[in-house]
């Protein structure tokens, strides 16, 4: 490695290495309690996506350069420096990573990986050794954002085509898919695609929602390749959208970490408050259906229905009960998988690792606890409220002939709902 590069590594650790990530590093007992929390390690019993390792790469550099004991003696000290075979480790190991934080809730100390990995990236990006394929959709959505006349119409035409397909579905031929409603209640973010527009259109339109569609997308590829400038500004381009049509809330689909980037991370990033609030979709339509605002009849949803707890969503995210309240207004077959809530184990295809060609046989092997627990339910029905959980367990459901429909719970809803035709968004 050459001397640059080498300095960049080390800048980059002294301007991301918090007190709270050095007490990270100093406690670790390296008792290994992480490896039996971690989907990854667990399907594969590959010491490179144990959490404590991941850790540990982080660690030997930091030894290396800041530590005085690891600069004199650093083979006595575990201190290294960055070399390709570190780095190549430190690539794999932090872009197979979901982010799912389950080592962190069984870890004694509540070591948070997520942010140790966080180093690992930013490392690895100026440096140039990031994701490729991450990084490149990153950059098409900050394009996107930053021509969005030049994908308007292509949008409105888009949105209109679905919305005929709404009109039927209600059976009101004045049913619409409002763009650029000034003063709205709602924006609603959807997720590129109309699987994710149609069945929202539809529960808004029943339930007399005044909504407005957003012209962009909610997916954050900014946010899985590790830059959070990136990440904020592809989130500020319908955050700015919010504000200036003033709408009085943000409503994100069924997406994970696009939940988490717009509530948890995003008013940190712009340091600003909002002036709207930010709400998941199934938090609104569990609204709906208590406030008696949308009718939805039990018995429309055939076989047994579980409930999968996306990370993003409900251990990082602290929405539990909501969705599992939607479900059960939906069917009196329903089953929870075991374990689940905050304990739920992580399918194994977030953090953007389904988008990553290369690392597909680690992420279907560290879906095997899944599989196990969707086995043990004996549904025939998974609602699963995540498009990269629903992409990694219709893969697993394939490969092993589990026999699960995986739906949407907002797919769910609308066909429980007695209109004209009900429909998915297949």
């Amino acid at each position: 490695m050459d001397a640059q590069a080498l300095q960049t590594i080390v800048g980059v650790i002294d301007k991301r290495m918090t007190r709270q990530v050095k007490q990270y590093l100093d406690i670790c007992a390296r008792c290994a309690i992480c490896k039996d929390a971690c989907h990854q390690y667990v399907g594969t019993d590959d010491l490179t996506y144990l959490p404590a390792r991941r850790a540990e790469l982080i660690r030997q550099v930091y030894k290396k350069y800041f530590d005085s004991a690891g600069r004199l003696v650093p083979a006595l000290y575990e201190a290294r420096d960055p070399d390709d075979a570190l780095l190549d480790e430190l690539y794999t190991s932090c872009y197979a990573c979901t982010g799912c934080r389950r080592c962190m809730y069984y870890c004694p100390f509540s070591i948070d990986t997520q942010q140790i990995v966080a180093i690992g990236k930013a490392m690895l990006i100026a440096v140039g050794r990031g994701q490729e394929m991450l990084g490149q959709l990153a950059d098409a959505a900050l394009f996107k954002g930053e021509n969005v006349e030049m994908f308007r119409d292509v949008l409105v035409s888009g949105f209109k085509d679905i919305e005929a397909e709404v009109r039927e579905i209600t059976g009101d031929p004045e049913a619409t898919i409002p763009v650029d409603k000034q003063g709205a209640d709602i924006l609603y973010v959807a997720l590129a695609g109309a699987h994710s527009i149609r069945p929202a259109a539809v529960i808004f339109h029943e339930a007399g929602v005044d909504w407005t569609i957003s012209l962009f997308e909610a997916a954050n590829y900014g946010y899985f390749f590790g830059d959070p400038e990136k990440a904020r500004l592809i989130a500020k381009r319908f955050m700015d959208e919010a504000k200036r049509l003033g709408v009085k809330e943000v409503v994100v689909p069924e997406c994970g970490h696009a939940y988490r980037v717009a509530e948890i991370f995003y008013e940190a990033w712009a340091k600003e408050a909002l002036p709207f609030k930010v709400s998941h979709i199934l938090e609104v339509v569990d609204r709906l259906i208590k406030q008696g605002r949308i009718t939805v009849e039990k018995g429309r949803i055939e076989g047994r229905v579980t409930y999968h707890d996306p990370c993003q969503i409900a251990r990082n995210g602290g929405i539990y009960e909501q969705p599992r309240d939607v479900v059960r207004a939906l069917t009196d077959d329903f089953v929870d998988l075991i374990p689940n809530r905050a304990e739920q184990w992580c399918c194994g295809g977030g953090g953007g690792i389904v988008a990553i060609d290369e690392l597909r046989d680690v992420r279907l092997k560290s879906g095997s606890k899944k599989v196990e627990q969707l086995k043990a339910s004996g549904a025939s029905v998974l609602a699963c409220p995540c498009e990269n959980c629903r992409l990694q367990i219709e893969d697993l459901n394939e490969m092993h002939g589990l026999g699960l429909q995986v739906r949407q719970v907002i797919d769910l809803v609308v066909e429980a709902m007695p209109l004209p035709r009900s429909a998915s968004a297949s």
